[in-house]
């Protein structure tokens, strides 16, 4: 390699990168704890982003389709007014969606944990009989106390220890620290709501500054590539959301069908719940399945039991035909691809992994595709196994 200037600038950087990735590795610990104070200092702005990109449609269709006619009338001040009455109408929406869920949900709750308060101590008194008819079959000593003995004094007096020792060994710190946490999330979802609004009513000239931006700090050729990943990262996370909004709304009517066919109780909550809860790819549903067979219990132990095996036969149609077919088709993404990424961003990154799994996938994918495409285009070799005289239906017997 000739050593000319741009060459040995290459090899300075190269240098100065090898240095500082091997300083981080020795102070990975800092050097993650840096990374986290700055997630946490950005986490508003995060925040405001992700809400911004879930009300652009809705934004955008309310601005085009009903507001249209006040933006061609009035040119300059009009279309001002459309966009900023679009996310106003956006924010009040979803908001109104939101309410109406916590008005189905939480009075069929209310009600179902009343009736548990009243009917669970007899049905487990019943269940405790049961099991100690079974241990006495199987000449097992041990014995569940049933009555109101000094049997349940001591396991009371004994739950009120582990209580106490917990609260002594630290628990109330845990609670104020949950609490701070709480607090905290409602102060950076406030702002991001904040940030968000600002986004949405000014993101054409953030996208042509950032756009321009790029163009002029990078190689036309780098910049191109850059825009278009980005465009890729728009387009896959857009068709996420409505491919996962799309199977909430599924998963949740064919719950509250279900129900209704087998006779469940409260089928509304339980299947608004699932409904939200499938939000989370593939195991959200399992969330709110445990609201149902809480408010199966109502009923009787049997009822619940049946539910669960009802919800276990509705998961495994979710996660094996609606899922890969509706959020897997929407990204692009194999129905396999789909399930491997949820279940190593679920190891990843917990709830957060899980959301930004399968577009962050679908986007790796279909980069990987192109690469694959060129090279073999470079290399003049051929794409189809048929070309070479192998059948499509022998395609699985060279793997």
């Amino acid at each position: 390699m000739e050593l000319n200037k741009e060459n040995i600038k290459k090899i300075i950087l190269i240098l100065f990168a090898a240095i500082a990735f091997c300083i981080g590795l020795i102070n990975l610990h800092s050097v993650w704890k840096f990374i986290s104070n700055i997630f946490s200092m950005l986490t508003p702005i995060i925040v405001g982003l992700c809400i911004a990109f879930i009300l652009s449609p809705l934004t955008a269709l309310i601005e085009k389709r009903l507001l249209g006619s006040l933006a061609r009338r009035f040119p300059k001040k009009g279309k001002t007014a459309a966009r900023g009455l679009s996310v106003v109408m956006s924010v009040i929406i979803v908001a109104g969606i939101i309410a109406l869920l916590i008005l189905l949900v939480v009075p069929e709750v209310e009600e179902a944990f009343t009736i548990l308060g009243n009917t669970l101590p007899a049905s487990f008194t019943r269940l405790f009989n049961n099991i100690n008819e079974l241990l006495e079959r199987f000449e097992i000593s041990f014995r569940i106390p049933v009555d109101g003995t000094s049997d349940w004094t001591d396991l009371l007096a004994t739950a009120k220890k582990y209580i106490q020792d917990a609260f002594e060994s630290g628990a109330l710190n845990d609670i104020a620290s949950t609490a701070i946490s709480v607090l905290g999330g409602v102060v950076n979802f406030l702002l991001g709501l904040i940030f968000s609004i600002y986004v949405l009513m000014q993101k054409e000239r953030i996208g042509n500054f950032l756009s321009r931006f790029i163009r002029a700090y990078w190689k036309e050729k780098s910049a191109a590539d850059i825009l278009r990943v980005a465009h890729l990262t728009k387009v896959s996370f857009r068709n996420f959301v409505t491919g996962q909004l799309t199977e909430a709304v599924i998963i949740g009517l064919l719950c509250f069908v279900g129900m209704l066919i087998f006779n469940f109780p409260y089928p509304t909550a339980t299947s608004a719940m699932v409904g939200v809860m499938a939000l989370v790819p593939v195991f959200g549903a399992w969330i709110g399945g445990i609201l149902g067979a809480l408010l199966s219990l109502s009923r009787s132990f049997t009822t619940a039991l049946l539910f669960i095996l009802f919800l276990i036969i509705l998961q495994q149609l979710e996660n094996n035909l609606i899922y890969p077919r509706v959020v897997g088709k929407s990204v692009g993404l194999p129905g396999i691809l789909v399930f491997v990424s949820v279940t190593l961003g679920a190891s990843i990154g917990g709830v957060l992994g899980i959301l930004l799994s399968v577009p962050t996938c679908s986007i790796l994918f279909v980069l990987t595709k192109e690469a694959v495409d060129n090279r073999l285009h470079k290399k003049k070799a051929v794409k189809d196994l048929e070309d070479i005289g192998i059948p499509s239906d022998e395609e699985d017997k060279i793997i």
